[in-house]
């Protein structure tokens, strides 16, 4: 690694495929590389760093490391306590209709076709998929969401490649200083 951006990069990377690991490998429910949109969505990104000006001043120790993913990857990763605020019922809906949940007959214990609106045969209750999304949403908010804290032990591990990386070069550097020190 001869420059601080391909340096920076590859500390992203690392970080990356920490939370990637650590999402795919634990946790009661683990992701599929290949269908999770937030597996795919990760992305490290270097960015030039600034002087006091404002300017850009190229890649110096002052570049900046940028981690981009899904905007629900916080909520994943936090959780979400039980009896606190209300999940919105229209990420709910959205979640719902990506994913094409059904509700469940109570005999067969099997999901619905796609019948929406409407009374169900059986129990005589109407259902639609407002029901099913304020089912969740009251599920969310009795029991709360166990968070898969993942953003933090990536991180950490990125702390350590740093300061390894810095630890070599400093090494590199005094050793350097020695040998010009002594041949001089």
């Amino acid at each position: 690694m001869n420059s601080i951006k391909d340096t920076l990069q590859a500390i992203g990377e690392a970080i990356i495929q920490h939370m990637l690991f650590t999402l795919e490998n634990k946790g009661r429910y683990p992701l599929d590389r290949n269908k999770s949109k937030l597996l795919k969505s990760f992305k490290a990104e270097v960015q030039q760093g600034r002087n006091s000006k404002g300017r850009f001043e190229g890649f110096t120790p002052n570049a900046q490391l940028t981690i981009y993913a899904e905007k629900y990857a916080e909520w994943l990763d936090r959780g979400r306590k039980p009896f606190t605020k209300r999940v919105p019922i229209s990420a709910i809906l959205e979640f719902i209709k990506k994913r094409n949940l059904r509700l469940r007959d109570r005999k067969t214990g099997r999901f619905q076709r796609k019948r929406w609106r409407g009374r169900n045969r059986d129990t005589g209750r109407f259902e639609s998929i407002n029901v099913l999304a304020f089912m969740i949403q009251n599920s969310i908010y009795k029991k709360g969401i166990q968070g898969r804290n993942f953003i933090q032990p990536g991180f950490d591990e990125g702390q350590r490649l740093v300061e390894l990386y810095l630890d070599t070069e400093l090494l590199d550097d005094i050793t350097y200083e020695l040998d010009r020190t002594l041949k001089g």
